[in-house]
């Protein structure tokens, strides 16, 4: 959406803003391009009122109040702003607009070429403001107040009498001083203004601001605003800017314009998320092939170095044993052979990797039935539902290098167990 397509309905007709300039525009034309446009007469009364009931009834409810008081005449159109439950029932912020001005205004909003999102000043009052907040929005010579307070909300409005900035600054100082009590109520409550239309120079904000902040002991934060230009002078306005962020939350189109309006913000948004994770991809791209180029380099060290043990090995392979190094070989076997049945190694490897569920009742060194080779044999108790345990202590023996034989348990106890051990190969070094 280009914010620069803003359309203004005010009490003197319409207007446009489009980059820097403003024009005075024909009223209900034909669009060729998306817009934003504002209804701000005054002849749409907005306020806060309080109901008991259900808050689904709450535009039935202001309708019927609307007509009662006569502040509309015929039947109206309610926009509600802003609502907020209590135990008894709901506050309500609410615009009332007259029936035939608000079908108008949403069928030629339908029938434009684009999107055409409509709003009212009264959205664009309390667009984005929490509670603790508010803000003051000065429309030619009308002036208008709406407070978030942490409990409630309240909504004041003061018109200029006769012409002149004066008039305007003597309608500041009455929405000051009828505001004033609220805004005790509100512990650092932040409070800001700004210029939808009508004021010529930048001094008149700040001339306003004083206004208000010594009738109501509150001295407001002038919002930012632009400069256009046009026949009509110079306008300081914070309209378009105030309208584009409102959009989302203050259309008063049907759910499927403001979707399609939402649809085609978030493109910009998207394209320039794409462009990040494309830029990236791509230096990512150029990282994964730099790895790879290095992984590839050190892949081929290696197996040039693998492939010279294995001609290393391969040698010694081929050599032939000398006949008097034979007993020397076999007197060397049976030292490391029994060095591998060293009882207190074997005890202190059971320690090891026994674990609070497993208990070793006895460690004994038999001889197999050929009378040549050593075994232990070792008998033990695991706990109940341990058989995990057992599993991981077994498989430690075994990286040991111990070759174990599950034989029948000298205990009938539930868990019990049997393995003998016989030495196969050294053990792995740490």
């Amino acid at each position: 959406m280009n914010v620069n397509h803003v359309y203004r309905i005010g009490p003197q007709g319409w207007q446009f803003i489009q980059g820097n300039e403003w024009v005075d525009a024909p009223p209900w034309p034909r669009l060729s391009h998306p817009a934003l446009v504002v209804l701000d007469t005054d002849d749409v009364p907005s306020d806060v009122w309080r109901f008991e009931g259900k808050p689904e009834f709450a535009s039935a409810l202001i309708e019927k109040r609307v007509r009662t008081e006569g502040l509309v005449e015929g039947a109206a159109h309610i926009v509600v702003h802003r609502l907020i439950k209590s135990p008894s029932g709901f506050q309500v912020f609410f615009s009332a607009v007259a029936i035939e001005t608000w079908q108008r205004l949403s069928g030629w909003a339908s029938q434009q070429a684009d999107h055409c999102v409509v709003m009212t000043s009264a959205g664009l009052l309390c667009s984005g403001i929490k509670a603790g907040q508010g803000r003051v929005l000065v429309s030619e010579r009308h002036l208008s107040l709406f407070v978030h307070t942490e409990a409630s909300m309240a909504f004041f409005s003061a018109h200029a009498l006769g012409q002149g900035g004066g008039a305007v600054l003597g309608a500041a100082q009455l929405l000051g001083s009828n505001a004033r009590g609220v805004l005790s109520l509100g512990n650092k409550l932040r409070l800001e203004l700004g210029g939808l239309w009508g004021l010529q120079s930048e001094t008149d904000w700040v001339d306003v601001a004083d206004a208000f902040a010594q009738a109501s002991d509150t001295t407001p934060v002038l919002m930012p605003a632009a400069a256009y230009t046009g026949g009509g002078g110079l306008v300081h306005s914070v309209l378009p800017a105030l309208a584009a962020s409102a959009a989302q939350t203050q259309a008063l189109n049907p759910g499927v314009d403001r979707l399609a309006w939402r649809a085609e913000s978030w493109v910009g948004r998207f394209t320039a998320v794409t462009a990040v994770v494309a830029i990236g991809l791509v230096g990512l791209g150029i990282f994964s092939g730099q790895q790879a180029q290095q992984q590839r380099q050190s892949a081929a060290a290696s197996l040039k170095a693998l492939q010279q043990l294995e001609a290393r090995i391969q040698a010694v392979n081929t050599i032939e044993a000398s006949e008097r190094l034979v007993p020397v070989a076999e007197f060397a076997q049976r030292l490391d052979s029994g060095a591998r049945y060293d009882p207190i190694e074997l005890l202190n490897t059971l320690k090891a990797h026994a674990g609070a569920d497993i208990r070793i009742q006895r460690v004994r060194l038999e001889s197999n039935q050929q009378g040549k080779t050593k075994i232990y044999r070792v008998d033990g108790v695991a706990a109940l539902d341990a058989s995990g345990a057992v599993v991981r202590f077994v498989n430690a023996l075994q990286t040991a290098g111990w070759s174990l034989k599950a034989v029948d348990p000298t205990d009938s106890a539930p868990g019990a167990f049997s393995y003998e051990l016989v030495a196969s190969v050294a053990p792995a070094k740490s």
